[in-house]
């Protein structure tokens, strides 16, 4: 039997197990619900109306708040909703919620991690973030190039996530351009222990050990993930050759939090992280890994006076490799173009903030962050054939300090007013930055940039109006600016996607932002709940992958030399672009056991002005689709299963900022079922089956000047037993 006969019955023969649990636990009396009223699941024969909860948020406004009271458009994730969904990552996680991408469509186990980072509401036409990531509150955002590894929380550690969408920087300063998206962990818990093993199709394995304890003002947690998957071939199965191979993808994640609470007034915690990623990026010399440590630590303490302080310090150490190939045209040989055996980067950080209610009616926040970052590329470039060697090595990079001081008053004038006013002093830094390339068998120098010092200054206002016209009817506002710093990977660094180069620039400026937004929220009846915004934004100094031409097999700049067909493009600031769009919202419950979500987002994106670059005014921003609708269904039962059904449709966009590659639309249904099960000796059982893109779509999420189209992720059918000790 062949090796791919093989791993075709080991996949046949984990569906059919997992099925057969499924089928099992269907049929088996349910003696205890206990781990679906954790989950606050309804009762079986429930016929009462469903009741809609109303969630405390700190995303918004670094406070917490009822989610009603906040004059912004939050989406939060439940620890029930995670569990419900097939997803295996946060990232595809939040792919439910309109507005929400990657620079990449695809997801984060298939796409390189320099293409991870995350947009909301279209503003980012580039592989780094516009939007600030949290874990816990510290930013989650890689402190070399903004991206975001999402595999680095695993869903079981999750309580909920929190998406704050619209301009954020008035009180977290740099990324928050298109909002925040807060991840917020599970907190220690008396004696508990729960497992996950989750397997698939293309032995595809999720493993997860969550234990927990509070033993009087102490709690302690630990968790290990474990995942691994053969992955598929990204590459269009019409334009494959021999070099095209599965991409495959394998990561480890720690965690651990230590907390000490000796009264309701004061904590304390410790928290870290380990994360270990290897990836094989679809042809046998294209490969990376990442290994990373996080540690944070602190505290908070309300005084006799009502003040509420926090401190948080932090602190990540992080290496990352990646090689990089130049295919043949048939595809079926490659040669190394690009070698990064070393990419060091080291970051702390740390925040205080104080916050006190006074009169009653003023809700006070004030607080200064600082950031240090370190990073830099080691690399070789330029495959020589006789001598099948790389004859160029550079080292390029530099540091950052990023320093914030920010101030916020939700003012309460009246009964069902309120108005927020917030604000945010920002200072970058950029220091001992240099590009220094070297003959790499003779060591001698070929190119030495030594770059000035730099350093920006920012203020980001935010006004916000919240008006409660009835029990049922809110109505919102909001006019914001925003600020986010080049990183040190856009500054110096190049990268390649097969035969297509770009080239970083050191003289990038931040990107600016002002922009507003108008929205209501309306319970029309009492389990039907809707949600309408209208926002537009402008960015000027966004940074964008310019394209400087094609390549013929010879050098061009400022890219060295590109491979015939290939494309030069180096990292820019356009003049000015403009984003305008609605997102809509609704949720109907009609029954305890029935919900149904449906959203909508129009944005439409436009580069208004681009001196350097006539041509390019008028167009799209690249990667960013016009319309993107989501719609769920689900159905809870736990006397008899659990049903849930998402479909999800993207419209076309475009992979380059000349709008010549175009990407068309898709739609995709993913599938989970799962029931609860009474297992001998534990406190709560569950089995669940999961299928992603059901239909087995083909869809394309990436497309390169030659005509090379990649491909999401076929269907995938994967499942297991999760249980509580």
């Amino acid at each position: 039997m062949s090796l791919a006969s093989k791993a075709t019955s080991r996949s046949y023969s984990m569906i059919i197990t997992v099925a057969g649990l499924v089928a099992l636990g269907a049929l088996m009396p349910l003696s205890s619900i206990a781990w679906a009223a954790d989950a606050g699941s309804p009762t079986p024969g429930g016929t009462e109306e469903a009741v809609r909860l109303d969630p405390v948020v700190v995303s918004a406004g670094r406070v917490e708040q009822r989610l009603r009271d906040v004059p912004a458009n939050v989406t939060v994730i439940t620890r029930e909703e995670i569990r419900q969904s097939p997803a295996r990552t946060v990232d595809d996680l939040l792919r439910q919620i309109p507005g929400f991408s990657l620079f990449r469509r695809s997801s984060s186990l298939v796409t390189h991690p320099t293409a991870q980072g995350v947009s909301l509401r279209g503003i980012g036409p580039s592989g780094v973030s516009r939007t600030l990531v949290l874990l816990d509150g510290v930013p989650l955002n890689d402190p070399f190039g903004g991206w975001v590894y999402w595999s680095k929380v695993p869903l079981e550690s999750i309580e909920r996530i929190e998406v704050a969408r619209g301009g954020g920087s008035g009180v977290w300063g740099n990324y928050a351009l298109g909002g925040v998206i807060n991840i917020i962990t599970r907190r220690p818990e008396a004696r508990v222990a729960q497992a996950k093993l989750d397997v698939g199709t293309r032995d595809t394995v999720d493993a997860d050990l969550l234990m927990s304890h509070v033993a009087g003002p102490w709690g302690v947690s630990l968790e290990g993930n474990y995942f691994d998957t053969d992955g598929y071939k990204i590459v269009k199965k019409s334009q494959r050759g021999d070099i095209d191979v599965q991409a495959t993808s394998n990561h480890k994640t720690f965690n651990g939090r230590v907390e000490y609470t000796p009264s309701s007034a004061s904590s304390l915690f410790l928290a870290g992280s380990f994360f270990r990623e290897d990836r094989g990026n679809g042809t046998p010399l294209q490969e990376n890994s990442t290994e990373t440590g996080y540690m944070a630590t602190g505290g908070r303490l309300r005084t006799a006076d009502g003040s509420d302080w926090q401190l948080t310090l932090f602190s990540h150490l992080q290496t990352f490799d990646s090689t990089f190939a130049s295919p043949a045209a048939d595809r079926n040989s490659e040669t190394p173009a690009l070698n990064q055996f070393d990419v060091p980067s080291t970051d702390a950080g740390v925040n205080l903030q104080w916050s006190k209610r006074v009169l009653q009616s003023h809700l006070l926040t004030a607080g200064t962050d600082i950031r240090w970052i370190d990073g830099e590329t080691n690399e070789f470039f330029t495959f020589n054939q006789t001598l099948q060697d790389f004859t160029r090595r550079r080292k390029a990079g530099g540091e950052q300090l990023l320093t914030g001081a920010y101030f916020q008053d939700i003012f309460t004038p009246a009964p069902g007013w309120q108005v927020t006013v917030a604000g945010r002093f920002d200072s970058w830094q950029s220091f001992d930055a240099s590009r220094v390339e070297r003959n790499k068998q003779t060591g001698a120098i070929t190119r030495n940039n030594q770059f000035d010092d730099r350093d920006e200054f920012a203020f980001s206002p935010k006004v916000a109006l919240l008006y409660q016209a009835t029990d049922l009817l809110s109505l919102r506002s909001s006019f914001y600016k925003g600020f986010r710093a080049p990183t040190i990977n856009e500054l110096f660094r190049p990268f390649r996607v097969r035969n297509d180069i770009t080239e970083g620039n050191a003289d990038l400026d931040p990107e600016r932002l002002i922009g507003g937004e108008v929205g209501m929220d309306y319970a029309i009846a009492r389990n039907l709940f809707s949600r309408l915004t209208a926002f537009w934004n402008e960015v000027k100094d966004p940074v964008v992958n310019v394209t400087k031409g094609i390549g013929q097999g010879d050098v061009m700049e400022p890219c060295g030399f590109v491979p015939t067909g290939g494309v030069c493009r180096q990292r820019e600031n356009l003049d000015r672009t403009r984003i305008r769009g609605i997102e809509a919202e609704l949720e109907y419950r009609p029954h305890l056991n029935w919900t149904m979500l449906g959203s909508y987002l129009y944005s439409h994106t436009e580069i208004l002005s681009a001196p350097n670059q006539p041509e390019l005014e008028g167009k799209r921003i690249a990667q960013v689709p016009r319309h993107q609708f989501t719609l769920k269904l689900n159905y809870t039962n736990p006397a008899l299963i659990n049903v849930s059904v998402q479909g999800r449709w993207v419209g076309d966009q475009f992979e380059d900022d000349l709008n010549s590659l175009k990407l068309g639309d898709y739609f995709v249904v993913d599938l989970m079922v799962w029931r609860s099960i009474p297992l001998p000796k534990l406190s709560a059982g569950e089995v669940f089956l999961a299928v992603e893109n059901l239909f087995d779509r083909t869809y394309e999420v990436a497309k390169t000047a030659d005509g090379i189209i990649t491909t999401g992720m076929p269907v995938l059918v994967h499942g297991g037993l999760r249980v509580r000790f």
